[in-house]
């Protein structure tokens, strides 16, 4: 299972802008009308309203081909780029970026061997002073993983709120670390989500601004 079924059921359909990478790309970037970014990862394009909205040069990649469907039927913006495809194919060789996102995608479905490469491309993509903003990286602290009676970092589980999205990483501090080692880290917090309702829904998340 995967993405692409998620959306295919009308699953996963998020079609609001994240609130903590407006914040945190407001934040630490200077958005402005030249600059171009690139999301790993972009889904139905949620984000991507935020970005028009500053006249950004907006480039999205999703393996999913009926999430792209969605985007180019709802975006119709010579501003908005967006191809169906897995960033660890290399899609942009010779593209440079000013910003590079991803809101909680790259640790659905790849293991640690694929995160590392998708940061390496991802510091070949961005121009030099550029920033990469990792939005909801799934922290060890969630408890469905702490739930867990064998601890893997990778965890692709039969039934729950990670069920049938290709597995999830979970990652701790020194995990984030070790990912960012080859960038700055200039800004890094974990968020805890406490649910009254449905404990496997009390998530700890990762959210990360590294420059290259």
């Amino acid at each position: 299972m995967s993405f692409n079924y998620q959306y295919s059921k009308k699953k996963h359909l998020s079609v609001w802008p994240w609130s903590d990478l407006i914040s945190l790309c407001s934040r630490y970037h200077k958005l402005k009308k030249s600059s171009s970014v690139l999301e790993i990862g972009c889904g139905v394009g949620a984000n991507i309203p935020f970005f028009l909205s500053k006249n950004i040069n907006y480039h999205g990649i999703d393996i999913s081909g009926e999430a792209i469907k969605i985007i180019k039927k709802n975006f119709k913006s010579k501003y908005v780029k967006c191809i169906v495809g897995n960033y660890v194919d290399n899609h942009y060789q010779n593209k440079k970026f000013d910003l590079i996102v991803d809101r909680g995608a790259i640790t659905c479905g790849n293991k640690k061997k694929d995160i590392n490469k998708i940061l390496e491309l991802a510091s070949d993509n961005l121009k030099k002073g550029g920033l990469f903003v990792g939005i909801d990286w799934y922290s060890k602290k969630s408890f469905f993983y702490k739930n867990q009676k064998v601890k893997k970092s990778f965890v692709d589980p039969k039934n729950g709120p990670f069920s049938k999205i290709g597995g999830v990483y979970f990652c701790n501090y020194k995990d984030m670390k070790l990912f960012f080692q080859n960038f700055k880290i200039i800004h890094l917090h974990e968020r805890n989500v406490k649910n009254f309702i449905d404990d496997n829904l009390s998530i700890s998340s990762w959210c990360v601004v590294a420059k290259k």
